[in-house]
């Protein structure tokens, strides 16, 4: 049944749709975001911000905090959506979308 699942939200979701979700874990690659769905979010290190340099946890969102973040695409061996927060990633959500981009 999650495997059903799984293939008609990756059916339903375009690449660079907004979507809302809360931040919930920190990893020394990335950020766990709760979307609401069944699957997390991953926000990997190097797609959080346009600022060059080394990230760490102290640049990560804040764990509790909502944030919007554009599908990048889907990591099938773990089923997660891959998010971007990138200022760069966001514009371009917007450029295919207009601003009415978010997942319902």
């Amino acid at each position: 049944m999650k495997q059903i699942f799984w293939q008609e939200l990756k059916r339903s979701i375009k690449p660079f749709q907004a979507i809302t979700g809360t931040v919930v874990r920190h990893e020394p690659y990335g950020v766990y975001v709760d979307l609401g769905l069944p699957f997390e979010g991953l926000i990997q290190i190097t797609d959080l911000t346009d600022k060059h340099g080394l990230l760490g946890t102290k640049d990560f969102p804040f764990i509790g905090q909502q944030i919007t973040a554009v599908v990048l695409g889907f990591k099938e061996n773990n089923h997660q959506i891959w998010l971007g927060t990138k200022t760069s990633q966001l514009i371009k959500a917007i450029e295919i979308y207009g601003k009415k981009s978010t997942v319902p």
